[in-house]
């Protein structure tokens, strides 16, 4: 099986030096791979099922085989990239939050662990792209910086109504850890026909944000409630949840921006800047999306404002 499994990691390895994967995140790179294995299965098995490969087999068994390669090749990178992000993150807004001081080590290891266990899954997978990816970016950075500097709806709902005292570096680094963990809401919804059925795959309805906040919570319990909240929140609807965190739902925008997100060099002539042309898209189905429209009114300005 080591054999078989060294000659799948190969051969996708190879799959991920196409230059037309170069653009992607990740576990956008991973999808991509898959994609093509599934839609080109007919043309690849008389290669795959020789001897050079895994003589004999069906194409199940030899799917199943090149899906664990896949998963250990991309995991390599991947638990590394979210080791680095977590050790970027400063944790001390934990304390704040708690008025204890806590290793903030130990916080990192948690969310380690936690991500760790979660992210065997397929389904969570796909879900952990977009808040991933909004991570490795720090966009949280840029625009909670500009949004500070503005003074208006979203650092209202940050200071005034959300009541986060803390200092503008502290929130970006709550929104980061808040993306990282938002994806603990997705396996345990998979079952539920109310999960099943949402137009949006991304929101659960507010009753299981609760019980899956109380489960996050026993699992994590260096983490501040506050933080774990934002982060299951960030799956629900604004528009049918009026009381979700400002946090919650600047994460819920930048997770679903970064969803499909692809570096763009440059720019065509006459075309929006990429962030821009998003928000604006974004803004025109904010109901769908179950968006605070106003957040994405300031966002907008700013990405237009900054060429983003």
């Amino acid at each position: 099986m080591d054999q078989e499994l060294n000659k799948a990691s190969a051969f996708i390895k190879r799959l991920l030096a196409n230059p037309a994967l170069q653009p992607f995140p990740l576990l956008q790179k991973e999808e991509q791979i898959l994609q093509f294995l599934k839609l080109n299965a007919n043309s690849l098995f008389p290669t795959l099922t020789s001897p050079a490969f895994f003589n004999g087999k069906n194409w199940p068994e030899i799917f199943a085989i090149l899906y664990q390669g896949l998963l250990d090749v991309i995991n390599q990178d991947l638990f590394q990239q979210i080791n680095d992000q977590l050790e970027r993150i400063d944790f001390s807004f934990v304390s704040f939050l708690k008025e204890v001081n806590y290793p903030l080590s130990k916080c990192r290891d948690q969310i380690r662990d936690f991500l760790a266990k979660l992210l065997t899954k397929y389904e969570t997978r796909q879900a952990f792209n977009g808040p991933f990816t909004a991570v490795s970016l720090s966009i949280t950075d840029k625009y909670i910086e500009q949004s500070f500097l503005r003074h208006e709806y979203i650092h209202f709902e940050l200071v005034k109504v959300q009541k986060l005292k803390m200092s503008k570096e502290e929130i970006k680094n709550m929104v980061k850890a808040s993306l990282l963990l938002m994806v603990g809401a997705t396996t345990a919804t998979l079952t539920t026909s109310s999960y099943q059925n949402n137009s949006v795959s991304h929101l659960i309805p507010r009753q299981y944000a609760e019980k899956i906040s109380r489960d996050m919570q026993d699992q994590l319990k260096l983490l501040p409630p506050e933080l774990i909240n934002s982060a299951v929140n960030a799956n629900l609807s604004f528009l049918e949840n009026k009381d979700t965190e400002a946090t919650s739902r600047i994460t819920g925008v930048f997770a679903m921006r970064c969803k499909n997100y692809k570096h763009i060099q440059t720019v065509d002539r006459g075309a929006d800047f990429p962030d821009k042309s998003w928000l604006n898209i974004a803004r025109r189905n904010y109901k769908y999306y179950g968006f605070d429209i106003k957040v994405l009114d300031e966002f907008y300005k700013i990405a237009a404002e900054n060429g983003w």
